[in-house]
């Protein structure tokens, strides 16, 4: 519609009512000889028509004035707007500031990032440095449900459950994915929550690989059990005595997670509150019989010399050239994406035909055949609560809302662009023969290092995109083990009020440290796993894990109550 015209409409619009009056024949000083009562009437008529025609006019003129008002403030591109940001760097996908996706996010919300490198094996320390320095910024990606309490308790954190009604995009996913019941898990006792999830389905995801090629070509069986994984490790080292069998990264964390499934306890990055469901109480797991089984194979193996001395403190580049040479044979891995990639590189170091390829989860020692469980909830991000006192606070949280949540959002930063990245086609989304893909070794282009898709804001699973970039082998697999329910079911929460959590957290204070250390020890052998429990338990026991076992039971019997 033209604006100049509706700026004028109310002027046209009384000169026209004007003009009827004119030409009514009902003027107030008409010459004709109308008697007394008539003219009374006919005052009354007019009067009343004069009424009908101002009250059109006021209505019209409001209406005009608004059309163009809507027009005048028709949606324009927003202010500049700059977020600080702690970001996970990942050795594979170093960052890039001239990532087509941060073109994207400015040319789409005029948004742009100042933002500081974490290192992805470390990250946790990267993050507790920051609230220790004060020096958090605006947006902390990537950050577990459960290691956030602290800093939420102690109001560092922004409660994003008081901000709902700036969030539709967030709440129509909880709504359209019925996780109303999952978000009230990840609230605290005042029945807030302060962190924006990331979301995945219940496929477990992490597994167990190993060099298929090698074991096959020295005529070794898939293991099944972890007497028949040590019994081919031993065989391998003395065949290639330079190698290390089992190794890991992160200081044996995610190996530790993995393995505690197996030993029915909670160990790495699973943490150390288990929940023991035969006696209905919290246990500090480190302290469990289960536990020191788990260092029972795990020294066994060291002694054996087919675990990596080096996985305590290796970095992820020493982690690779182990996978990528024959040194390195057994661990643990997503397999979302295959391992194309790997088999490259092995075939680049002159590895002629080397496969790296997921194997089902052998059982345990104690007859245990498990992985961990996933949470529907997976890392997701948070901001400090300094935020809200930010002229820029309104438009952080609308940002975040829809680069997290939004269809747009959500496809931007998985699959790209449409016709640069990818195609609708009539069975979906597909990438452009350019990219390269588990399904496309001949693609040139690596999305995530050449454009940072699928790294930044890739907190909710996209399910077309996660199924789109598995080969049929990896599918294969992962609905192999959904079926045998490999994964173990997400157990119970214990909810802690404040002064539990501070509680708490001066305990796990004075216990880490001794833990970790002596980890170490009993999988080195520096600790006898049978003569030195007793005293290892007497010393956690000094440093209060009873107390903290209190802490949870008396929490958990109140919360049931």
């Amino acid at each position: 519609m033209n604006r100049e015209f509706i700026k004028t409409t109310p002027k046209h619009l009384s000169d026209n009512f004007k003009n009827q009056e004119e030409t009514s024949g009902l003027e107030l000083n008409s010459s004709i000889d109308i008697p007394n009562g008539t003219r009374d009437s006919l005052d009354k008529k007019r009067t009343s028509q004069r009424k009908i025609f101002i009250i059109i006019a006021v209505i019209l003129s409001l209406m005009a004035g608004f059309i163009a008002l809507n027009i005048n403030n028709s949606p324009t591109k927003s202010k500049a707007l700059e977020f600080s940001m702690l970001y996970n760097e990942r050795p594979l996908t170093p960052y890039k500031d001239d990532w087509q996706i941060l073109t994207e996010y400015k040319d789409r919300k005029n948004v742009t990032f100042n933002i500081t490198l974490g290192d992805d094996s470390n990250y946790q320390n990267d993050i507790e440095k920051a609230f220790e320095t004060g020096s958090v910024p605006d947006i902390v990606l990537k950050v577990w449900p459960k290691d956030i309490e602290k800093y939420a308790n102690s109001g560092l954190l922004l409660p994003f459950s008081d901000y709902e009604d700036k969030m539709p995009n967030f709440m129509s996913y909880i709504k359209e994915n019925n996780l109303d019941n999952e978000l009230d898990k990840i609230r605290l006792d005042n029945e807030k929550y302060y962190i924006l999830p990331g979301f995945q389905r219940q496929i477990q995801v992490q597994q167990w690989i190993y060099r298929q090629d090698i074991f096959e070509k020295n005529n070794l069986e898939m293991p099944t059990t972890y007497d028949e994984l040590f019994d081919s490790l031993v065989k391998l080292k003395k065949v290639y005595p330079e190698s290390t069998p089992i190794t890991t990264l992160w200081g044996g964390a995610h190996l530790f997670a993995m393995m505690g499934a197996g030993y029915d306890t909670s160990a790495g990055w699973s943490g150390v509150k288990h929940y023991n469901s035969k006696l209905n109480k919290w246990e500090f797991s480190p302290s469990t019989d289960n536990y020191r089984e788990l260092y029972r194979f795990l020294n066994r193996c060291y002694e054996a010399d087919i675990l990596d001395p080096a996985f305590f403190t290796q970095t992820d580049d020493e982690f690779y050239e182990k996978l990528y040479t024959n040194k390195g044979f057994v661990t643990v891995s997503w397999i979302t994406s295959g391992f194309d990639s790997w088999n490259k590189n092995l075939h680049d170091n002159g590895i002629i035909g080397g496969v790296w390829a997921p194997f089902p989860v052998p059982e345990s020692t104690m007859g245990i055949t498990a992985l961990p469980a996933i949470d529907s909830f997976r890392k997701g991000l948070i901001v400090p609560s300094k935020i809200i006192n930010k002229p820029y606070f309104n438009d952080l949280i609308e940002f975040l809302d829809w680069a997290v949540y939004s269809d747009e959002g959500r496809t931007l930063t998985t699959w790209g662009i449409e016709g640069v990245t990818y195609e609708d086609t009539a069975k979906g989304k597909v990438y452009l023969t350019n990219i390269k893909t588990p399904k496309n070794e001949s693609g040139t282009i690596n999305v995530s290092e050449e454009y940072g898709y699928d790294l930044i804001f890739n907190l909710v699973e996209n399910q077309e995109f996660e199924d789109y970039k598995k080969s049929e082998k990896i599918l294969s697999f992962l609905n192999r083990s959904l079926s045998a329910k490999e994964a173990l079911e997400v157990g119970p929460k214990i909810t802690l009020d404040s002064q539990d959590v501070e509680l708490t957290t001066t305990i796990s204070e004075q216990l880490t440290t001794y833990v970790s250390e002596s980890n170490r020890k009993f999988i080195t052998g520096k600790l006898d796993i049978d003569a030195d429990w007793s005293a290892y338990i007497l010393e956690l026991n000094k440093r209060g894990y009873t107390a903290l076992e209190e802490v949870w039971n008396s929490a958990w019997i109140n919360q049931g109550k």
